[in-house]
């Protein structure tokens, strides 16, 4: 069994992982507690972690001390899948991690990943293995927590699944705006990308799910497991 660890800007994932997934979590205790109790659980014969996090060195000495192999995912080590150009040194590890497991399931098409965590990320990918390009844009609790702290008198709240298309007092005009904008966004490169790719197949993954509109023809996979997809496919 494979464990997948995905540590991105908000908290740190984990999972166990053999032909399916079959064990996740979030950590809540320490690297070392984290890694006894899975080790004692499971039978883990390799680690594969991605992290947009800096150096955490409680990671590194709780890693080090396992008795298996550890790869960290750098956007210098190659797609498993197919060829792959265009992707810098400077891209997320988390991105490419999301863009492996999309091109894992899906390697003949152009694809458009999406990735709706704490900012959402757009990667698009030619069928030849071509990233053609993307976007960053901050994601709903983002959006909602830059309403507060940049104005006098709005409230801070917590990000919702759905919200009124209108609403009818501060907060849901905020929710409103931070939900409905960005599945706004999400629908608009979609739509703007359908006419260039008509062979597009959208993958959405992170914290945030958003149901598309009946418009959005071209296939789209909701997959919260996708980074770990990708880790698993190394």
């Amino acid at each position: 069994m494979k464990l997948l660890i995905d540590i991105g800007n908000t908290s740190a994932k984990l999972a166990v992982m053999e032909t399916d997934i079959v064990h996740f979590e979030r950590r809540n205790e320490s690297w070392k507690e984290t890694f006894v109790r899975l080790m004692r659980t499971f039978p883990i014969a390799d680690v594969r972690l991605s992290t947009v996090a800096g150096e955490d060195w409680e990671l590194q000495e709780a890693l080090a001390q396992l008795d298996v192999p550890v790869l960290w995912l750098t956007p210098s080590v190659p797609c498993p899948v197919k060829p792959v150009k265009g992707v810098s040194a400077a891209y997320g590890a988390d991105r490419w991690a999301a863009d492996i497991g999309a091109i894992a399931q899906d390697p003949e098409h152009t694809l458009l990943i999406i990735d709706a965590g704490t900012c959402i990320t757009y990667d698009l990918f030619s069928a030849d293995g071509c990233l053609l390009g993307g976007a960053i844009s901050p994601g709903v609790q983002l959006r909602l927590n830059a309403m507060h702290e940049h104005t006098a008198l709005l409230p801070q709240i917590e990000a919702e699944k759905e919200a009124v298309l209108l609403g009818y007092d501060t907060r849901t005009h905020m929710l409103s705006a931070a939900v409905n904008g960005a599945r706004f966004e999400m629908e608009g490169y979609i739509r703007q990308l359908l006419s260039t790719y008509p062979d597009l197949h959208v993958f959405i993954t992170g914290g945030n799910t958003f149901d598309f509109s009946a418009d959005i023809t071209c296939p789209v996979t909701h997959d919260p497991y996708l980074v770990f997809k990708g880790l698993a496919a190394l």
